[in-house]
Formats: C-alpha cells, sequence, structure tokens
C-alpha cells in the first residue's frame, strides 16, 4: 500500500481520536459522544492494518486481536466496545470515569500500535495534511516546528499569518474574481470627505465598523467566536502590506506558553477544517459575478 494513501488515512483517524478528546472534557450530557468517536477512530486503525498486511476484514470488532497479534490492549478494547454498544443500541450512557478511562486507553492503543503496524509514533502523524488551503497549511507546518523548538513567540506569528491567510484564501474563492467585494465582506469603509465628520472620529468609526465585520465574518463561517476570542488574545496585532509582507506588532505581555501555542495551532487546523466541512465553487451558483456582487452588497 502506498506510504502517502497511509498517512492520509492514518491523519483521519487522528482527526477522529482529537475529536473525541474534544468531546470526553464536555459536560455530562454530552461526552458520552466521545464513546463513539473513539471507538470509530480505533475501528478505522484496525481496518487499515489489516488492508496493509492484505488480510480479510473482521465481522467481529474483537477479530482483529486475532487477525493482528501483535495488537496491544485487547480487554481494555473489549470494554470501549462494551460501552459503545450500550450506548448506540441500548441507550444506556457511559458514566465519567468510563469516559475518562476509554480515553485513557484509546490514547494508549495509538501509542503501543502505530510504531508496530505502521512504522510511525502516533503523536507524529500530522492533520495538516488534511488542510486544503495551501499558504494555511505551510503556516502551520512553520508554526509546529516553532513550538517544537520552543519558540513559542514565533510561532504564535506563524499562526497569526497562518489565520490570516485562511481566510483570505476561503473569501477569495467566494468573490468573482475581477471583483474585490466578497459575500462576506460586510461592512463599507466610511471617508471625512463623504461622511462631514473629521478624520479622528472616521478612523474610530472604521475600526468599530472593522471589528463588528471580523466578529460577523467568523461567526458566519461556522468558527467557534468563543475560541477566536482567546486565539485573538494570544496573537499579536499585524498589518499585511499590499506587496503581500506581513508587519508583526510585538507584544510582549502575551502569556505564551506551550500549551497556548498548541491551543493557538488547533484553532486554526479547526477552523481550516471547519471551512473545509461546507464548500463551494462560486462560478456553479453565479452566472455573472459582478452583477451578483453589486445586488448583495447595494
Amino acid at each position: 500500500m502506498n506510504q502517502e494513501i497511509i498517512l492520509k488515512r492514518l491523519s483521519i483517524v487522528k482527526l477522529l481520536y482529537k475529536i473525541g478528546i474534544e468531546q470526553s472534557y464536555k459536560g455530562e450530557m454530552t461526552s458520552f459522544f466521545s464513546i463513539l468517536s473513539f471507538h470509530d477512530s480505533i475501528e478505522m486503525f484496525l481496518k487499515l492494518a489489516v488492508e496493509k498486511n492484505n488480510k480479510k476484514d473482521c465481522q467481529n470488532f474483537m477479530e482483529y486481536w486475532e487477525k493482528l497479534p501483535k495488537l496491544t490492549l485487547k480487554e481494555a478494547m473489549r470494554n470501549l466496545n462494551a460501552n459503545r454498544v450500550n450506548l448506540k443500541h441500548k441507550g444506556i450512557t457511559p458514566s465519567k470515569i468510563d469516559i475518562e478511562t476509554s480515553r485513557v486507553n484509546t490514547t494508549s492503543f495509538f501509542d503501543q500500535n502505530a510504531k508496530t503496524y505502521f512504522g510511525i509514533d502516533f503523536k507524529d502523524v500530522s492533520l495538516f495534511e488534511l488542510i486544503k488551503y495551501k499558504s494555511t497549511q505551510e503556516l502551520l507546518i512553520s508554526a509546529n516546528d516553532k513550538l517544537g523548538n520552543k519558540n513559542f513567540k514565533e510561532c504564535a506569528i506563524e499562526c497569526t499569518k497562518a489565520f490570516n491567510e485562511l481566510l483570505l484564501e476561503y473569501k477569495k474563492s467566494k468573490s468573482a474574481g475581477y471583483s474585490y467585494k466578497t459575500p462576506f465582506d460586510l461592512v463599507k469603509t466610511v471617508s471625512s470627505r463623504d461622511s462631514g465628520i473629521n478624520k479622528n472620529s472616521v478612523g474610530t468609526i472604521n475600526e468599530n465598523f472593522k471589528n463588528i465585520e471580523t466578529a460577523l465574518q467568523v461567526i458566519s463561517l461556522g468558527i467557534d467566536y468563543k475560541k477566536y476570542i482567546k486565539f485573538n488574545i494570544l496573537t499579536p496585532e499585524f498589518y499585511k502590506s499590499m506587496q503581500g509582507n506581513y508587519q508583526i506588532r510585538e507584544n510582549d505581555n502575551k502569556k505564551l506558553t506551550e500549551l497556548n501555542c498548541e491551543f493557538l495551532i488547533d484553532f486554526v487546523l479547526d477552523s481550516a477544517l471547519t471551512l473545509q466541512d461546507f464548500d463551494f465553487d462560486f462560478s456553479d451558483v453565479a452566472l455573472d459575478g459582478k452583477r451578483m456582487s453589486t445586488r448583495i452588497f447595494k
């Protein structure tokens, strides 16, 4: 099996696992959904492993331990499977301790078995391969490298650029090519020439409008606004020139720890995957992009 395909599928496995981790830390009414995500991620891993080893797929979850004798944590996975059956087919929700145990055991399963069956540490499986926005992908890879070198300030800067490039690239794909406006540009700039007010007031008004527009853009794109607020607090202010160069305004007051930098990377990654979850080609919905743009922004 092609190694590139293996890595791509392992990335999907890791994405499901990551979703399960996030779900497991939520409130009591929703955290039990993590059991389904953990089970699905492990089952995808197992199906890939038997396929790679040219073995016939299994009809029963526990059969994989017979087909793949080097697999570990058989009894722990039996318990996870039982919790999944109880939840999905009997409506019996797992306890908090069952969820926490499943989280620990699922993590241990991937850590112990990925190297054995795919020759790669699970922590090294990259989710960045799933991002289709190339500039965002490259900047996130760079940010992750900075994080690995404990260069937290540079990591935050790369994440700042990555998120901005993500929004620009997505919005650009929804413009008419020859039009600068997109359905996500919601505010018209005010000038002192046509407003009859002084320049200082104009600057304040435009800044307020820009903040409102940014908030509306984030929400309209389906990005978690509360997480965006945290992201915005941790990242530096910037300006991007017409030539495409970034000017960063340094601020040493940011609490840039390893954990916070991991949050920044995860936020941009999650935002990219959210935008990819529902996407459309502008040319499929507009015969005359210029006329449509005028109608929207009149």
